[in-house]
């Protein structure tokens, strides 16, 4: 069983940049949004997002426990834009659901839980790219112990970046990796942890 595929997601990134530069039914690149349209760029801004992805496991804790996790995001634009040049962005406040998480272990086990504190910092000085780093942290709950033989409640905290692409007004992909956490923080006997690799790809809508 595979759940994640890093090449799938590279073509997947190669071929929406060849359709939008292609197809005249979408222009995306030649859209004019105007400028306090909602966007990455403009304070009050809300997201709303849905992601997908798989991870696979990284040195130090347990290497077993790759799994495949779905994520919806609601998200507000905290301030306007700031700092000089490249580094021009806005900050984000972000809450994450996780409804579905499917973990491969030495057995299959399922999971869900929510990061409610996810700060994330928008670089906004392409009207079109929108490169970002966030860093967070969550909780997770499953249905057998996590990893196996510590505890079905974890911690999740977390870090990556990623790069939103405007493809229409109001509307973006997104893709993204984050170097993801498992531990319940010694709430259990034994805690080794696990961390993670998870690659992701997504959609969000601005308004």
């Amino acid at each position: 069983m595979c759940l994640y595929n890093i090449p799938a997601l590279a073509i997947c990134f190669l071929l929406t940049l060849s359709a939008a530069a292609t197809n005249p039914a979408i222009t995306p690149w030649s859209l004019q949004v105007l400028n306090d349209a909602p966007s990455p760029s403009n304070k009050g801004t809300t997201q709303w997002g849905i992601l997908s992805g798989g991870a696979t496991g990284l040195a130090g804790g347990v290497r077993e426990g790759d799994f495949w996790i779905l994520q919806f995001r609601w998200g507000k634009i905290l301030t306007s834009p700031h700092a000089p040049g490249f580094l021009k962005g806005t900050i984000e406040y972000a809450f994450e659901v996780v409804p579905a998480m499917i973990i491969r272990q030495s057995s299959t086990v399922y999971g869900g839980g929510f990061n409610p504190l996810v700060l994330q910092y928008n670089f906004t000085s392409h009207p079109k790219l929108t490169p970002y780093i966030l860093m967070g942290g969550g909780m997770l709950f499953t249905t057998d112990q996590v990893p196996a033989d510590t505890s079905r409640f974890n911690f999740t905290p977390q870090g990556g970046a990623g790069i939103f692409l405007q493809m229409w007004d109001r509307k973006s992909l997104e893709f993204g990796v984050r170097y993801h956490h498992i531990s319940n923080a010694s709430t259990a006997p034994r805690n080794p942890g696990r961390n993670s690799l998870l690659l992701h790809m997504g959609f969000s809508w601005w308004r």
